[in-house]
């Protein structure tokens, strides 16, 4: 029996082997980890963006109680980590459940400071209030008209009488023949219909609900009559006198430059972008160019660069200045300087913070002799924004501002030594190549990173945007902006024309290239839209494959690659019913059929078309479509399973044997009456439930979703029919 292993000792050499590999593979990471040691840092916003995520994807509201064990967790990870300093894996698990949990507590917190929505009017109604806000809107119809942000409103209608005021603010549109013309910190009285905030189009689709708690938002009017100004006397505060000058510098544009060149032009210099009309943003978005038309960090970083510019050559001019004084500092902050007040007179959007808080910590870096871009300085920024808004991380701006300026510095980092040995080549050839290769970098890697967010916030891709950026770019950051600011500084003796003039033909030149590139084939690629748990995956991928360094960072390519083939496998629905069961769709083929009647609501056949990236088309009222078959207000699709009936029209007859005979599941718009035993979707369960989508399941199942079953019971879901909580004194009480 010698050299033969007992069935004990082999199972000993086998764990022996075991706990070696064991450790060599722990020795191993724990290398890597050290070697990376500056790294994980840059984690931080990643994992807070992922606490904040699983906050909003769960069903149901954490109470006080997981609040507190939340913000407990944060502690105890805080306290393990100074106590065991030198242990690594707890360093790192603390870090990450730590900021998972600060994420869950930040969008917990952000969401219950919001004040309740309150019970909407469901007919016309007097109301007064306050201006806090005035924008030129183009509306659905393409008719143009003013649109107001109030604040602090009454309704005067004789039952709410001493009704304290809302404590949300109501977006107003004004009829387009109005001809008053009210300024922020005015009081108005107008005659409106109001609208609570619109439930999803489908279940998991956009919610604007949840957009307008944080937002602050009540709902939605249209005025019914003319609106009566009263002039507030006396100081205004600093944001209306904002708003008020943001209005007369977007007027005195118009007037300098009329039509969609004014528009343009007053969209980048005041942030004034409600009057771009729909046909002309589709038009630049099918050309990969909408980012022209947001004030976001590339308006900023030119105008940024040019004030840097300006005052270094200006600074230059003296000798003195020149020899003895820090030039390149004193540009970097007067370009600081100019940058805030840009944002500041645009409105603060979300991009353009995010580009100013990048940029402060530029310029400190220049200040110290640092680095001025960097990894790092992208991370602060993110996490001061999720600090002060959670709830953006589910924000298109916010996504696509992260996913692009992180692609751009991975990718130069990495193509740095390269490029650089480029631009000191003899041949002039590889010196012009090397110049002319960084907007083509930089328009590939920052236009590949939004692809797939505009994939799942679209349901389109632009296959011809590298070529569309390639040419607008450089235009608006040498002639379109620099002419812009030029105007601005003209604007106080009036001379703004002067400025203007140009910029309005470079604006031309751009709005003629982005017609010319979405007049291409295939411009506009309609696909599924990515869903939220793809959406994750590529970000997850996307962060691996650019925070770490060394060929690890390859492996996020796997979670990308399968995030954007995700729509792909993706199952539609075969039905879906909007909120209050008012429409209808009908995936049949390769069509997405919509009924009864033959205006449906705009938004929500744009969102079901983002959803299921098909054209769409009306249900026929006599005939048959594909597995489709309709007649006299009610269509039968056919299903392996069993059918599936659908009831649009109260003209149709009652369900009877006929008509429930093969029938898996029975959708009754009209009324409540069934087949007997078999499942129903009802008039009033819509209005109860939200929307509905049915899906194939297996081979012969059906599974039913709705919109109330996948949010749960949050606190910006609204009740049945969008009802809040009444804005009285008593209802306030209790």
């Amino acid at each position: 029996m010698t050299g033969v292993l007992l069935p004990r000792q082999h199972i000993a050499g086998f764990w022996t082997h075991t706990g070696a590999g064991l450790r060599r593979m722990r020795v191993a990471a724990a290398m890597w980890l050290w070697g990376q040691h500056d790294v994980p840092v840059l984690w931080l916003p990643v994992l807070l963006a992922g606490g904040i995520a699983l906050y909003f994807a769960l069903p149901w509201e954490p109470g006080g109680t997981w609040a507190l064990a939340a913000g407990m967790a944060v502690m105890a990870c805080l306290a393990a980590r100074l106590i065991w300093p030198a242990r690594l894996p707890l360093r790192v698990g603390c870090g990450v459940l730590g900021a998972a949990a600060a994420g869950c507590l930040l969008a917990w917190t952000q969401a219950h400071r919001q004040p309740p929505f309150p019970d909407l009017p469901r007919r016309g109604v007097h109301l007064s209030a306050r201006v806090v806000g005035v924008e030129r809107h183009v509306g659905h119809d393409g008719a143009l008209a003013w649109r107001l942000l109030l604040a602090d409103a009454r309704f005067l209608d004789g039952i709410n009488t001493g009704m304290p005021p809302l404590r949300r603010t109501l977006l107003l549109r004004l009829r387009p023949d109005d001809p008053a013309r009210p300024e922020p910190g005015d009081g108005v009285s107008v005659y409106a219909l109001l609208t609570p905030p619109a439930f999803p189009a489908l279940p998991g689709g956009y919610d604007a609900q949840r957009r307008a708690w944080f937002d602050g938002l009540a709902g939605y009017g249209r005025a019914l009559g003319p609106v009566t100004c009263l002039r507030v006397s006396g100081p205004s505060g600093l944001e209306n006198a904002i708003a008020r000058l943001r209005q007369v510098m977007a007027a005195r544009i118009r007037a300098a430059l009329p039509g969609l060149r004014g528009t343009i032009a007053a969209t980048v210099l005041v942030g004034a972008d409600g009057a771009i009309d729909p046909e002309v943003r589709d038009t630049f978005a099918d050309a990969g160019l909408a980012h022209l038309l947001a004030v976001a960090g590339l308006h900023l970083a030119i105008v940024m660069g040019l004030v840097m510019g300006a005052v270094r050559v200006g600074l230059a001019l003296s000798e003195r200045m020149a020899l003895f004084w820090p030039c390149r500092q004193i540009a970097a902050i007067c370009a600081l300087l100019a940058g805030g007040g840009y944002v500041v007179i645009t409105g603060g959007h979300l991009p353009a913070l995010r580009s100013l808080f990048m940029a402060g910590l530029a310029v400190v870096a220049l200040l110290a002799g640092r680095r001025a871009m960097s990894m790092r300085a992208l991370a602060l920024a993110v996490t001061l924004l999720l600090c002060l808004d959670p709830e953006n991380v589910a924000e298109l701006s916010l996504q696509m501002s992260a996913a692009a300026v992180m692609a751009l510095i991975a990718g130069f980092d990495s193509l740095r030594a390269r490029l650089s040995a480029w631009r000191y080549e003899v041949a002039l050839w590889r010196r012009t190549m090397a110049r002319l290769t960084h907007p083509f970098l930089a328009s590939v890697l920052a236009g590949g990173a939004c692809i797939p967010v505009g994939m799942a916030h679209f349901g389109t891709v632009q296959p011809w945007f590298v070529m569309a950026n390639l040419l607008a770019v450089p235009l608006m950051s040498v002639w379109v902006m620099p002419w812009g600011l030029a105007a601005i500084v003209l604007m106080p003796v009036g001379l703004e024309k002067l400025a203007l003039a140009p910029m309005g033909w470079g604006i031309g030149v751009v709005a003629w290239l982005a017609r010319m590139v979405a007049g291409l084939p295939m411009a506009r690629v309609g696909v599924p839209a990515m869903g939220n748990g793809a959406l994750v995956l590529f970000f997850a991928g996307l962060c691996w494959l650019c925070l770490w360094r060394g060929r690890v960072r390859l492996v996020g390519a796997i979670p990308i690659l399968l995030a954007v083939m995700s729509p792909l496998v993706a199952a539609r629905p075969v039905l879906v019913i909007a909120p209050e069961g008012r429409l209808a769709g009908v995936v049949t083929g390769s069509v997405l059929l919509t009924g009864p009647g033959a205006h449906p609501d705009p938004f929500t056949l744009r969102e079901w078309r983002r959803v299921t990236g098909l054209p769409t088309g009306l249900l026929p009222v006599e005939g048959e479509a594909g597995a489709l078959s309709c007649h006299g207000g009610a269509c039968r699709i056919r299903e392996p399973g069993g059918d599936i009936i659908l009831i649009l029209s109260a003209a149709a007859p009652p369900p009877g044997r006929e008509t429930c005979g093969g029938a898996r599941l029975l959708v009754n718009l009209a009324a409540r009456q069934g087949c007997p035993g078999l499942p129903l979707i009802g008039r009033f369960d819509p209005w109860r439930n939200g929307a509905y989508a049915i899906y194939r399941q297996g081979r012969d199942g059906l599974r039913i979703r709705s919109d109330r079953q996948v949010r749960g019971a949050r606190p910006w879901v609204m009740r049945p029919g969008g009802a809040g909580v009444p804005d009285l004194p008593m209802a306030r009480a209790e």
